[in-house]
């Protein structure tokens, strides 16, 4: 199934179109990936951050304790599994998969 955004490119409304296609965008990008979100120690940030990167970047976050980090990460979702077992076998814990209902990118 395809869906076709059809515009008059000399509508006076821009603003609401732009509005409409972020949206659109957003809802398909959720469709598309999982939050990916674990706790990892500090010496093995880097390899789990290699293993899920992330649409930009991973968004890192340090724990009370100084000696591990929060992870969360945008993961395709045809992905998620594999992923999930990979860093568990680094020894990431906590590991946490959030499905979307929608984002703006």
């Amino acid at each position: 199934t395809e869906a076709i955004l059809i515009s008059n490119p000399k509508s006076e409304h821009k603003d609401i179109l732009d509005m409409l296609k972020r949206r659109i965008s957003g809802y398909i990008t959720a469709q598309k990936f999982v939050m990916i979100m674990f706790n990892v120690s500090n010496e093995l940030l880097d390899k789990a951050c290699a293993i899920v990167p992330g649409k930009r970047s991973p968004t890192v976050t340090t724990l009370d304790d100084g000696e591990y980090k929060a992870v969360s990460s945008l993961v395709s979702r045809k992905e998620v599994s594999a992923k999930m077992d990979e860093l568990h076998e680094i020894g990431a814990t906590d590991i946490l998969c959030i499905e979307l209902t929608n984002s703006l990118m």
